[in-house]
């Protein structure tokens, strides 16, 4: 959360200086790939998104008992004037009983006083007893808290691009693009399935059917796509995209300061 905050500030700082520095009728080029959009004398708005889900799972452990968690989406995105994404900084908190058998993430074994729930030991994957629920141990465990970016390669998606890079390229594919674009996108390239970008050599009818309608030019682009990101925008480990639609609707305007 501090991470996310204290990025926010910078990309904001940054912006003023670039509305600052560019002066009366003068335009500065940024441009990223998907358009030549300026940031000159263009109007920007700030939004903070966020979106919430429960999961049943992931899975249950050594004996039986459902494992439970939630994620909390959180998306501060810049737009220009135009409603298109300039740049954007996208975190997810995902919290587990204290049954999950995979190491690092965080817990959360119920309020003090309360029942315990089975405890799973990392390393062993079995369940090792029950959780006792004080103030102290709730709070130790709620400091230890992490987001999915704060556990960087330790989060253990995929070795060789986990969470937090798939992120990054997704960010990237976000500038330039309104969330209506992204979301129309999503509609016609990403699985029903599961939320990823359909994969040209699906057997899946379904995302066949969707691949079929696409032209040349955006088969090339979610074939771009799917080489640095292949995770879900929308799931049970997140909805991503419902966090970008949350921020566009609450985003503000982004006003420089006034000289006295």
């Amino acid at each position: 959360m501090k991470r996310l905050f204290s990025i926010f500030i910078i990309l904001l700082m940054t912006t003023v200086l670039l509305v600052s520095c560019a002066g009366g009728d003068k335009k500065q080029d940024n441009n990223n790939g998907n358009n030549g959009m300026s940031l000159g004398d263009t109007k920007l708005y700030h939004g903070l998104g966020t979106a919430k889900n429960f999961r049943v799972g992931p899975g249950s452990d050594s004996e039986g008992v459902q494992v439970y968690s939630f994620n909390f989406v959180m998306a501060s995105v810049i737009f220009d004037e135009n409603d298109r994404i300039v740049d954007s900084e996208i975190d997810i908190l995902e919290v587990a009983t204290p049954n999950y058998d995979g190491a690092g993430m965080p817990r959360f074994s119920g309020w003090p006083g309360k029942e315990g729930y089975n405890v799973t030991d990392t390393d062993t994957g079995k369940v090792t007893g029950v959780s006792e629920n004080t103030e102290e141990s709730i709070s130790e465990e709620v400091s230890n808290w992490r987001t999915k970016r704060e556990r960087g390669d330790d989060y253990n998606m995929n070795p060789d691009n986990d969470w937090h890079e798939q992120m990054d390229a997704f960010e990237d594919w976000f500038k330039g693009k309104t969330v209506a674009e992204i979301e129309e996108w999503f509609n016609k390239g990403f699985s029903d399935t599961n939320g990823r970008p359909i994969d040209p050599q699906t057997d899946k009818e379904e995302d066949k059917a969707k691949i079929d309608k696409l032209s040349d030019e955006e088969k090339a682009e979610l074939e771009d796509l799917r080489s640095t990101a292949t995770m879900s925008l929308s799931d049970a480990h997140g909805d991503i995209l419902g966090a970008l639609k949350d921020a566009f609707e609450k985003r503000k305007e982004v006003a420089p300061p006034t000289a006295d």
